[in-house]
Parts: C-alpha cells; structure tokens; sequence
C-alpha cells in the first residue's frame, strides 16, 4: 500500500497537471482499468482511454484550480477540496476523492461538484 508521503505527492501532482491541462501527466497517475466518477452522481469514465478523452476534452475549458483544503489519508483513501476558477462564474468548491491501489495508482476518483459551494 502506498505511504501517507506518496499518496499526498500524488495528489499534488493530480492539482499541478490537472491545472496546467497536461493530460498526459495527469492520465499517468491512473490505473489503466480505474473508474473517474464526473460529476459523481452525472457521469462515469471506465478505464484510461474514456478517462483520457474526458480529461482531452476538459483540458479545451479555460479553467484554473488550486487546493483549498489539506489533503486527508485513511489507508488508501485521500480526500481534497480544489478552487475551481472559471471565467464569468463565481469561484466554487469541487471535493475530490480518491482510491488508490498497490502501485500508488489512482483507481478511483469520484467529484463532487457544487457551484454553490463558493470559495
């Protein structure tokens, strides 16, 4: 199981490409047969190939996030909650979590997206 230290470098890396929209770095960090729910509840992407047209096409959007909140570890689960900036929309919360597997590999990722939630 990874460390608490490489679960959180993990996830500092999953806001650095994600923000910078470089998909490739970003799709690095998953399983190949991981799940990313988007938003939870909405729409789910199986698998590193929907995940990486759902992350192509996401990267298009002129966006920016930062975390706002520490991240928290219990074994191989980690919770965060982003910033998400938006032109012409209010800055809003996104809370993001994650399940990783032996290899320190994303196998999970659900967002919860609330523009209500503003940060």
């Amino acid at each position: 199981m990874p460390t608490r230290d490489e679960i959180c470098s993990a996830l500092e890396s999953y806001v650095k490409h994600l923000g910078n929209h470089d998909v490739d770095q970003l799709v690095s960090l998953f399983a190949d047969d991981a799940v990313q729910h988007e938003p939870l509840g909405v729409r789910t992407y199986r698998g590193i190939d929907e995940i990486r047209g759902f992350d192509t096409e996401n990267a298009k959007v002129a966006f920016t996030v930062s975390r706002y909140s520490p991240i928290t570890v219990t074994g191989r689960f980690a919770a965060m909650q982003l910033r998400v900036q938006l032109e012409g929309v209010p800055d809003f919360l996104s809370t993001d979590l994650f399940e990783f597997d032996e290899d320190g590999k994303i196998v999970s990722l659900s967002v919860v997206l609330d523009p209500q939630a503003q940060a």
